[in-house]
């Protein structure tokens, strides 16, 4: 726990400047320190502890929409040195979540103060370090129930996302496939073990899905754009939409990715779900 508290303190002044790479640290770093509280569970006050992980999880919602946004700008770049699509539309859309960009690091200032990251530390670093901190045995514990908890909220997110591409349950199952590799890592650490290829079968699919996303993104901006100029340039409208059936086809291909690789998923959460009832690949 203390490492997470130690990258997340460390790469919070550079990402509160705006550098795009402190920023996914400093939010991964925040996701990765939540999954890891829950191991203090047993042993520290709830109210305490309840805390804290609120504290943690307001820094990590400031910091998402910011680093959402970075990538945006990255993805459209690529589309830009593909040249498979009008650089003007890609022109407007980059100064429409540039803006937005400059709106969520405001707020990201707002919520995420030095005086907050200070005292988080100072929380931190109480539970951590205090009586009540579990032993070994109990952190182990604690850690793989957590992580057969998020395997079988995983399961249940994508028997509810179906086969059919649906992005809002996509999503869940993105972030629910992210919060328990998070949790094994956790675990994975306490145990001293060297295996990762669960975590990197995880990471690869959370890997596809977040592509998806990060298009879905992208086509709700280039329809925003497309709003306020539909009535007064024809031709843009028109390359925009060219803009916008590019993403689709992205999607769908990552789409058809996430697919092929749905019934080895659900078979990783059988594993992580020692005694659950098994659960089937059924679209």
């Amino acid at each position: 726990m203390n490492q997470r508290l130690t990258t997340l303190i460390d790469a919070m002044p550079a990402a509160q400047a705006g550098d795009v790479r402190s920023v996914h640290q400093a939010r991964v770093a925040s996701r990765r320190l939540r999954e890891a509280l829950p191991v203090l569970r047993a042993s520290v006050h709830q109210s305490r502890l309840g805390r804290v992980r609120r504290q943690v999880r307001r820094m990590t919602r400031a910091l998402g929409p910011v680093r959402e946004l970075d990538v945006a700008l990255t993805h459209l770049e690529e589309l830009a040195n593909r040249e498979i699509v009008s650089t003007r539309a890609l022109s407007y859309v980059r100064q429409e979540i540039a803006r937005e960009r400059l709106e969520r690091r405001r707020e990201l200032l707002a919520a995420i103060t030095p005086g907050k990251i200070e005292k988080l530390r100072q929380q931190l670093g109480h539970v951590a370090t205090g009586p009540e901190t579990p032993t070994p045995a109990e952190a182990i514990e604690h850690a793989q129930q957590q992580v057969t908890r998020r395997a079988q909220k995983l399961a249940a997110a994508v028997h509810h996302a179906g086969g059919l591409y649906l992005p809002d349950r996509l999503h869940r199952v993105r972030v629910s496939a992210k919060k328990l590799r998070y949790a094994m890592e956790v675990n994975r650490e306490l145990r001293r073990s060297r295996s990762t290829a669960r975590i990197g079968q995880l990471k690869r699919l959370q890997d596809v899905l977040g592509l998806m996303h990060d298009f879905e993104m992208l086509i709700d901006h280039t329809r925003r754009v497309q709003a306020l100029i539909a009535a007064t340039d024809r031709a843009l409208a028109t390359e925009l939409d060219a803009l916008v059936r590019t993403l689709e086809e992205e999607c769908r291909l990552h789409h058809a990715t996430y697919m092929r690789r749905r019934a080895a998923l659900l078979k990783l959460c059988d594993a992580l779900s020692p005694g659950e009832p098994q659960h089937t690949a059924v679209a």
